[in-house]
């Protein structure tokens, strides 16, 4: 679906979606299917903001100098135990945005799912008159005498 549908625009800027997120007031499966798709874009824009800052810092810190014996090796492995926790940061951030949409998948299928199959259940239903029928098979027996598969 298209941003238009929904009359806002699904921004970019963390700050806006942050603000987009916060006027949402659940009153309709729109709203739910809107917060699935705003959380979901700020877990990607945190997913690549910090992890992008992760590589940046485990650089920097890896230009270090440290002890001279070492030719700089020590300051590599320390700058990547540093950025390994903003790279941790970075997947929670990636999880947030998954779990956003998980939820409205498990709103489809335990709430549209059901009244979808139960108008569709009513309307075959409707088609049928309920009595007596003559010509049709009843079901789990074997038929009339002569018929395939009668006694």
């Amino acid at each position: 679906m298209s941003d238009s549908d929904s009359g806002e625009k699904l921004g970019s800027n963390l700050s806006q979606l942050i603000q987009q997120l916060e006027k949402i007031e659940f009153t309709s499966d729109r709203d739910l299917y809107q917060y699935a798709r705003i959380l979901r874009a700020i877990g990607m824009e945190l997913h690549m903001r910090i992890g992008m800052d992760a590589d940046m810092i485990g650089a920097i810190l890896a230009q270090y100098k440290g002890k001279w014996w070492t030719f700089g090796a020590q300051s590599k492995i320390r700058a990547k135990l540093v950025a390994a926790h903003l790279k941790g940061g970075a997947s929670a951030a990636k999880v947030l945005g998954l779990s956003g949409i998980k939820m409205y998948a498990s709103f489809v299928k335990h709430f549209i799912q059901p009244e979808i199959e139960a108008e569709r259940k009513a309307r075959e239903g409707k088609g049928k008159k309920p009595g007596f029928s003559i010509g049709d098979k009843p079901k789990g027996a074997p038929g009339r005498p002569g018929e395939a598969g009668a006694a």
